[in-house]
């Protein structure tokens, strides 16, 4: 009888404090300027001020304490503390891209909102298309910071500009920096790191699985 009484007696304190049985638990395991080690559930990470790490933004983190941000509510938290968070983890936004007859990877998607296709390309260090894509895409192009690059057969101007969002299947990034190359080439939009370096990217196989980092 006092065991029940005493399980009872357990679950109206948990019932009072919200923590539910299911509930991941979200606690802070070091601090450090303006970053923290978080462990949500069975998952650690050190998290970056204004990061998300399994759903659960760090808003700020010093030597006296870190606030945490989940299903929108700030919670500060101290070393070593823990608390209850009944937040739904985010699903993955993914695509898995499988090789054309050449073992070349592309994907369909979208520049500021107007349908394209992409040929992924890791050894771009950015999103990369011609001035005749530009100007089909009705990109401005030329409003961008001016430079010049060295091609095979010469030296030509290149714009670098800020696209407004990037997108292949459901994934989809804003302020995605871009160069333009006047003229025809390249012959497909690269995308490049500017884009990849904000998505985990993984092969599987044959197939290229890219991942939207939440």
């Amino acid at each position: 009888m006092i065991r029940l009484q005493s399980l009872s007696i357990l679950l109206v304190l948990f019932a009072a404090l919200g923590v539910a049985a299911d509930e991941a638990q979200v606690k802070v395991i070091a601090l450090f300027a303006n970053k923290a080690l978080l462990q949500v559930g069975n998952q650690q990470k050190v998290v970056s001020k204004g990061e998300t790490f399994e759903g659960v933004l760090l808003q700020s983190a010093s030597g006296r304490g870190a606030v945490v941000v989940i299903d929108g509510k700030a919670v500060e938290v101290g070393l070593n503390q823990s608390i209850g968070s009944n937040y739904k983890k985010r699903e993955l936004t993914r695509m898995t891209i499988a090789p054309d007859s050449r073992g070349m990877y592309y994907a369909a998607g979208t520049i500021n909102g107007v349908h394209t296709s992409f040929l992924v390309d890791t050894g771009a260090t950015h999103v990369t298309m011609s001035g005749a894509k530009a100007s089909a895409l009705n990109i401005d192009y030329r409003k961008g910071m001016a430079t010049q690059a060295q091609t095979a057969a010469a030296v030509v101007p290149v714009w670098r500009i800020q696209l407004d969002s990037v997108s292949i299947g459901t994934i989809k990034l804003s302020h995605v920096t871009a160069m333009v190359i006047e003229g025809n080439h390249p012959a497909d939009v690269l995308l490049g790191n500017s884009f990849l370096n904000r998505t985990d990217l993984q092969r599987a196989g044959a197939t290229l699985e890219i991942t939207q980092r939440h």
